[in-house]
């Protein structure tokens, strides 16, 4: 499994991190795919480290980094992240807001509710709003600019990490993961502003759950449009359809992740 961190710039520079993990023995290189990735040439501690109880870094695949980077929240924005514990990608958020705006976190259990909020805490992003609550039957209120669903999925892109997981799949769970998929799209889709965005994103190389799903999201809601990610992202872009993006733990040394952006037209 690929072995990266991200620097938290709500706290510190990308530079920074890297200095202080080259001093600790970390061998950290930057990577051109996220401005914030460091991976690591050399094993490493993350969560035993001063740097990571500071809250300057947080273990994340260059793959999950990517989501935020297309989601692309602007400072002063209302943005709504859901599903959204641990919070890896809702701290990454926090950091692209540069600390400022209106983001509102969502997680259906209460014990990762609670995770949630402390990795907050720890770095430097206690004024995100945390909800405990399940979205498709109570999506927060108001309109939101920018809306992230890191959906459940199967997890079949990060089997290099989760090795017993392919011991505990099978194709009953992918077809409920993909109704549950469509439910909370519908969700995400309410709270979309005109001229909103919204991305979809999954860590799995599953048909069902990735493109078919979007597809068919997008031929009942003719009001939203797919941007092409393909032309932003030539190199990781879906071979069956290139307005989404499909990375490949093979192909790009990091988790398997699917990204879809859709967004509303303004009027």
């Amino acid at each position: 499994p690929e072995s990266a961190l991200r620097a938290n710039t709500l706290v510190a520079t990308s530079a920074q991190v890297e200095a202080e993990l080259r001093e600790l023995g970390a061998e950290p290189r930057p990577d051109p795919l996220v401005p914030e990735a460091l991976v690591l040439e050399a094993p490493f501690d993350a969560h035993g480290s001063e740097p990571f109880a500071q809250g300057r870094l947080i273990p994340q695949s260059r793959a999950s980094m990517l989501v935020a980077r297309v989601l692309d929240p602007q400072p002063g924005e209302r943005v709504l992240d859901l599903c959204a514990a641990p919070g890896a990608k809702t701290t990454h958020l926090a950091a692209l807001m540069e600390g400022r705006g209106h983001l509102v976190a969502v997680e259906r259990h209460p014990g990762r509710c609670e995770q949630l909020a402390r990795n907050l805490e720890r770095m430097g992003a206690p004024w995100v709003e945390v909800r405990c609550a399940d979205v498709r039957e109570s999506v927060p209120g108001g309109a939101f600019d920018r809306v992230l669903l890191d959906a459940p999925c199967s997890d079949l892109g990060t089997l290099q990490s989760r090795p017993d997981a392919r011991w505990r799949k099978d194709p009953a769970q992918v077809d409920e993961l993909a109704a549950l998929q469509r439910e909370l799209l519908e969700a995400a889709a309410g709270a979309l502003a005109p001229g909103g965005t919204l991305v979809f994103s999954t860590c799995t190389i599953s048909p069902k759950e990735n493109e078919l799903v979007v597809r068919a999201f997008l031929e009942s809601h003719p009001e939203l449009a797919a941007d092409d990610l393909g032309a932003e992202h030539p190199d990781l872009r879906h071979r069956s359809d290139a307005r989404f993006l499909q990375l490949l733990p093979h192909r790009d040394a990091t988790d398997g992740f699917f990204i879809a952006r859709l967004h509303r037209p303004n009027g």
